[in-house]
């Protein structure tokens, strides 16, 4: 299972998702509230599910060739440090490289290049909207204290909840996802370093 997780989430990506820049004007400001705010807000194509982070098309025009994700894997096996890197694009999708890193940050296996659709990595961020919600929060990861959509999405067959955390400055993949079983973290992936190199 944790093989696949980060190629699930990277569309979410991804990914790797809705405004690049700010927060929807009908979503309340939670610094002046205080408070995060829940978001019922669904998507117009397909109302099953919750309003997604980001469209096809911000995706497309973040992952170019040459951005590089470092994203830190934790479970009960350890923790892997894996490195995304974009190595072909065009109007209908992406080439992703994958490799595992070693503690000295070298290439510890073969590169593992996969193809995704724009249309397939913006999906992965495709929540149920009867059992998942969508907040307005702020939260500190490991690239720095960000507001963004907050995901919580739980699984009536294993009990567990996961945590989608997505920045509108980083569409695509989540800055960080988590797996909680109760208060305990059973998984995580989280976005350690992010070079996307200039467009022009």
């Amino acid at each position: 299972m944790y093989r696949t997780t980060p190629l699930i989430l990277l569309s979410l990506v991804l990914t790797l998702g809705c405004q690049p820049a700010d927060h929807p004007v009908d979503t309340p400001d939670p610094v002046a509230s205080g408070t995060a705010q829940i978001s019922v807000e669904v998507e117009s194509d397909d109302p099953s599910v919750l309003k997604r982070p980001f469209t096809a098309e911000e995706i497309r025009d973040e992952w170019i060739v040459g951005l590089r994700l470092l994203m830190r894997r934790s479970s009960p096996e350890g923790e892997v440090v894996e490195r995304w890197t974009v190595v072909s694009a065009d109007t209908e999708g992406v080439d992703i490289e994958f490799v595992t890193l070693d503690g000295d940050g070298q290439v510890s296996t073969d590169p593992d290049v996969r193809r995704s659709s724009w249309i397939e990595l913006r999906d992965h961020a495709s929540f149920p909207a009867a059992t998942s919600t969508r907040e307005w929060s702020s939260r500190s990861t490991a690239l720095g204290s960000f507001e963004g959509w907050l995901y919580h999405v739980p699984d009536e067959k294993t009990g567990t909840v996961s945590e989608f955390f997505f920045v509108p400055e980083f569409p695509g993949a989540p800055v960080r996802m988590r797996i909680l079983n109760g208060e305990e973290i059973v998984f995580e992936l989280e976005q350690t370093a992010r070079l996307r190199p200039n467009a022009g």
